[in-house]
């Protein structure tokens, strides 16, 4: 194949695979939690065509001989941007936020330990008892600071959550005494470890165990936290960090380069066109 055309296709191949990645940034431009994503470029391998050998035919040059060609460019890294989203008060009971970056809700689902920012919490009934179980949207369980599902009695009749990270559920019945329980909360130091599952959820590209003995994942208990910077708060949500302006502009951007990459194939086709047409 013409080496021009091999190059723009192989390009355009790459730039659609970030055409998805912004119209997913797009999508979910109003989901709880969400972390847009931007995409990295670098060259694709490089193939070296020598028109001459011998040192002989080099006197004088200083780069080294021959004709160095690019096969396009691909996509390198797909990077998840961790900047805090903007807070949305919903004075909802169960719905909760964290303050910090590097802070997520810790869920269990066949268990197996995720991460997510997604606070948007609701009860779900647990089967043969007169108890409720606290879950995401998706239906994970909500871990508490001891690593087990956060489950309460059914007779609830309030929950409030304090500034250290402890749900306080007070039930129907005056005289029954409220329950405490801490959330699980962790800190990871290097977001980059961090891997998108789908369903709003994140889990580490290692086990747990790993993690904790690298320091990069940490388990937090905001009631001996000194400094602030993680927190968290109730009836409200934090949304996502996608800004539909730049994403618009990032997609029109890339829109153009494709565009360029498909005139290139389509140039490169008349020139063969007309060199076939050539006759000797």
């Amino acid at each position: 194949m013409n080496i021009q055309m091999n190059t723009a296709s192989n390009t355009m191949g790459e730039l659609q695979k970030k055409i998805d990645l912004i119209g997913n940034n797009i999508a979910n431009v109003n989901t709880t939690g969400y972390k847009r994503q931007e995409a990295s470029f670098s060259d694709a391998l490089v193939q070296s065509i020598e028109k001459q050998v011998g040192p002989q035919n080099e006197v004088g040059r200083n780069t080294p001989f021959g004709l160095r060609i690019g096969a396009g460019a691909i996509l390198s890294q797909t990077a998840t941007r961790n900047e805090q989203g903007s807070i949305r008060q919903t004075d909802r009971p169960l719905d909760f936020m964290i303050q910090g970056e590097s802070a997520y809700f810790r869920i269990s689902s066949e268990d197996n330990t995720f991460f997510t920012k997604d606070g948007s919490f609701q009860v779900q009934p647990v089967p043969n008892s007169n108890q409720v179980s606290l879950v995401t949207a998706n239906g994970d369980a909500v871990l508490a600071a001891n690593n087990q599902p956060i489950v309460f009695d059914a007779d609830y009749k309030d929950i409030q959550l304090n500034g250290n990270g402890t749900l306080e559920i007070s039930y129907q019945d005056p005289t029954k005494q409220p329950t405490e329980i801490q959330l699980g909360i962790a800190q990871i130091n290097r977001t980059d470890s961090l891997e998108k599952i789908g369903g709003n959820r994140f889990q580490l590209t290692g086990t747990e165990a790993e993690q904790l003995a690298n320091g990069n994942l940490q388990f937090i208990d905001l009631s001996q936290q000194r400094d602030g910077t993680i927190g968290v708060k109730q009836g409200a949500l934090e949304m996502s960090n996608v800004e539909l302006a730049d994403e618009m502009t990032e997609l029109i951007s890339t829109q153009r380069l494709f565009q360029s990459q498909g005139r290139a194939i389509s140039y490169a086709d008349d020139m063969m066109g007309l060199v076939n047409t050539i006759k000797g």
